[in-house]
């Protein structure tokens, strides 16, 4: 299991740490890591990822140009929701974020709180993939969703499977907790 916790420093530069271990900055050249933040970002927040690329836009169709956006947008994300340096949750477990209260400045009349900085989630999932997921949350399995619902249960395997997707999860054990994390 990875665990990676973010830190931004007094003169704003932001640092992590993979699994409790040595802390590094994040640079443009963290292509994995960065790589793996705009995943998230694009799959679960996209009003976020939207008000990131229209704020942070490639200068031209560079490769060198497109990684400075790409670092810019996960810079920006990671300052406004995860500035905090803490040892009681990790700020990414396997994909999965936790967020923090990041004590900011502007707290109250930045035109990009809940946006960025506290995101709305998520995903566009549909009315039924919506209806599916809740009774997942209550402890239905598929079979018994099936039922409930009059489908066939290779239907609600589908849906199930394309929720993973669209979160970005791995397993539906990630879905529950990435349902829970963003209050759903």
């Amino acid at each position: 299991m990875e665990t990676i916790e973010f830190r931004v420093s007094p003169d704003g530069n932001v640092y992590f740490s993979k699994n409790g271990g040595t802390e590094n900055r994040l640079t443009r050249f963290n292509k994995e890591l960065c790589g793996r933040m705009i995943q998230i970002i694009s799959n679960r927040f996209p009003g976020a990822w939207s008000r990131l690329r229209l704020l942070y836009p490639p200068k031209s169709n560079s490769a060198a140009d497109k990684d400075i956006s790409a670092f810019q947008i996960v810079e920006r994300f990671i300052r406004c929701n995860f500035g905090e340096l803490d040892t009681l949750t990790p700020d990414m477990s396997n994909d999965i974020l936790n967020f923090e209260e990041v004590r900011c400045p502007l707290r109250g009349v930045c035109k990009d709180e809940n946006i960025i900085c506290k995101p709305q989630s998520l995903t566009k999932l549909s009315p039924a993939e919506k209806e599916v997921v809740q009774l997942y949350l209550y402890g239905y399995t598929f079979t018994e969703i099936a039922r409930r619902l009059g489908k066939a249960p290779q239907t609600v395997k589908v849906q199930l499977h394309n929720i993973k997707n669209k979160l970005g999860t791995k397993n539906c054990r990630e879905i529950i907790k990435v349902m829970r994390l963003n209050t759903l």
